[in-house]
């Protein structure tokens, strides 16, 4: 995960370079949006191998299988002679990135207690969060290839460790049971069940109020974002601050998920998160459209866009991949990761392409105000969809979705009744 987390950092140092006059690889606005989008792209067709391989080759493998694209990736820009060298190198490293999102969520939900289960989820983000830091913190002080080079060494670090590591006991298990080998489900029987169902629709809402809360498009934009607020801070400094303050709030979310649980950190992180955009969307129409003097005032830009990042680092960003690992039964988890996962990439992919445009023809507050909007809408959803799964089992998970704890209570209910006769 902290592979994929430097190649989205990437794009926040090395998108200002690219577009300078002192670049040797000359781009455009449009170029660069493309840059930050094929990442995203190519996570589609990566979401869909990982739903074939993870139940064939086993997590562990799929997991060291991705590490080769996202290694390549890096290879391809120290070598780019031209844009279609970066969008390839984006679009090859956004398809390891799709793998290591379907499967890790799956390999971490398999291995873990249900005690530390949520704790651990997190750290799928943290992770995430990690890389970018990664990248916002060395890009600053380095030449573009310099860069590229710090960043090849995070996926030497990870095969030379992860090989140590065990294979899911659950993968395990069904390998060498043949009735779980038959019992492997496929696309149809994602829609077979009222549990799979419901799984399916809370990944596919909670997704949706992610990626619309503006996600992928503010941190491959973070530099260019804060740049007009004249706050004082460098662009540079200003995203180091904010990757920190992501890092602290993913180790608060791992302490906090199993505490508070699921529920309430996703509602409150969410209404946060629509407060904070407004005041960002605010600003920049009294800033930018209207013009107003603010140069005293920058800060509030950049802490806006600090404190977006701390909030949903908090719980509206790990635990929509998080709960991934623990709506789903074994013999269907791998397809319906996948496809929760294509969504969530295709939405990203929208999200970060149409910024760019949305800020080009109506201006930066309209972008903000739009991601505003659907996290208040997303506070609906969450109240009336999202169960609470902390300190539950698998199994137990399965039943409320299913609805077989109302049938049991009744059956026991109607038994100690016919003993009393």
């Amino acid at each position: 995960m902290g592979i994929a987390g430097s190649h989205i950092g990437w794009t926040s140092p090395s998108l200002p370079y690219l577009k300078s006059e002192i670049s040797h690889l000359p781009m455009s606005n449009d170029d660069s949006s493309w840059i930050a989008s094929f990442f995203l792209l190519g996570s589609v067709p990566g979401n869909l191998l990982a739903a074939f391989i993870v139940d064939t080759i086993g997590r562990k493998l799929s997991l060291l299988l991705a590490g080769v694209p996202l290694t390549l990736g890096w290879l391809l820009i120290i070598f780019a002679r031209n844009a279609y060298y970066l969008y390839a190198s984006r679009f090859i490293s956004g398809f390891g990135m799709g793998i290591v999102y379907v499967v890790c969520p799956m390999y971490i939900g398999e291995i873990a207690d249900k005690k530390i289960r949520g704790a651990l989820g997190t750290f799928i983000k943290l992770m995430v969060t990690f890389g970018e830091l990664y990248s916002h913190a060395v890009g600053p002080f380095t030449k573009f290839h310099e860069l590229t080079y710090a960043c090849l060494l995070i996926p030497v670090v990870f095969f030379m460790t992860f090989i140590w590591m065990p294979e899911s006991p659950y993968y395990l298990m069904t390998k060498a049971v043949l009735m779980d080998m038959k019992s492997r489900a496929g696309f149809r029987d994602l829609f077979m069940t009222e549990g799979n169902r419901k799984g399916l629709t809370i990944c596919f809402g909670l997704q949706l109020i992610l990626q619309f809360s503006g996600i992928a498009a503010i941190e491959s934009y973070t530099q260019e974002i804060v740049a007009p607020s004249e706050s004082g801070l460098t662009p540079g400094i200003s995203v180091i601050i904010l990757s920190v303050c992501q890092l602290v709030a993913g180790l608060g979310a791992a302490v906090l998920v199993d505490k508070l649980g699921r529920r309430p950190l996703l509602m409150s992180t969410t209404l946060c998160a629509a407060v904070v955009l407004m005041v960002s969307s605010a600003f920049s129409i009294l800033k930018i459209e209207l013009g107003w003097p603010l140069k005293g005032l920058g800060w509030i830009l950049d802490s806006s866009v600090i404190l977006y990042e701390f909030i949903i680092a908090l719980g509206l960003n790990p635990l929509p991949y998080m709960m991934l690992g623990e709506l789903f039964p074994t013999n269907v988890k791998g397809v319906a990761v996948s496809i929760a996962n294509v969504w969530g990439s295709i939405l990203a992919f929208f999200v970060a392409k149409m910024f760019q445009v949305v800020t080009d023809t109506c201006g930066m507050y309209a972008s903000f105000a739009w991601f505003a909007a659907s996290c208040v809408l997303g506070l609906v959803f969450i109240q009336w969809f999202v169960p609470e799964t902390k300190g539950k089992s698998l199994g137990e998970i399965q039943d409320e979705l299913n609805c077989r704890k109302k049938v049991k209570t009744i059956n026991q209910e109607v038994y100690i009744k016919t003993i009393d006769f």
